[in-house]
């Protein structure tokens, strides 16, 4: 590893509260044989995948790095945004006959969670029904890793309210999108 590469990820571990850090590697077999996958292992416990080669594993860690100081930087202000839209969702749930949540924060960094997906995923940790859950969509981390979560609010804002892929019972709405509290689907496991 080149010198610039691992102060990179010394930065990215000491940003998200780890200690230390080792790297890995792994010979692809199939289609990808003859290439490497590169990443570390923080902590002894989390397992990060960063790149197939070398050749983009420094951007790709100073990607998180700005995405996670980007996120910390606007924070409130996306949480003013989520907020906002949870109040629509309420009322369209008031409507439909189900449950009301609360926005209670939002997050980037899960480091109780052992799977890189998970660690570093952004999500809104919601109160329904008296529980708390991380919930956690594609379209929600997108829009908050490209910093375009106003124009993803106004999205399900005009949109027709619909329900999730795979939830068979919803009994709460998110940013337009009818979910399901208890099924564990589209959320954060720790």
């Amino acid at each position: 590893m080149k010198k610039t590469e691992r102060e990179a990820v010394n930065e990215f571990v000491a940003l998200v509260g780890g200690k230390t850090w080792e790297r890995t590697s792994h010979a692809c077999t199939g289609d990808w044989r003859g290439t490497t996958d590169y990443g570390f292992i923080m902590d002894g416990r989390v397992k990060f995948f960063v790149s197939n080669g070398m050749s983009y594993f420094e951007e790709q860690v100073r990607e998180w790095i700005k995405a996670i100081r980007m996120f910390r930087m606007k924070k409130d202000y996306y949480l003013r945004l989520l907020r906002g839209q949870v109040e629509k969702d309420n009322a369209n749930a008031m409507a439909e006959g189900l449950y009301n949540i609360k926005l209670l924060d939002i997050g980037i960094l899960s480091p109780e969670s052992n799977d890189q997906y998970d660690f570093f995923a952004p999500y809104a940790l919601i109160e329904i029904d008296g529980r708390q859950i991380r919930h956690h969509t594609t379209n929600l981390e997108l829009a908050i890793m490209s910093d375009e979560l106003e124009a993803h609010i106004e999205e399900c804002s005009r949109r027709k309210i619909f329900t999730a892929g795979a939830v068979l019972m919803p009994d709460f709405i998110f940013c337009g999108v009818r979910f399901n509290s208890c099924d564990n689907l589209y959320q954060i496991r720790i």
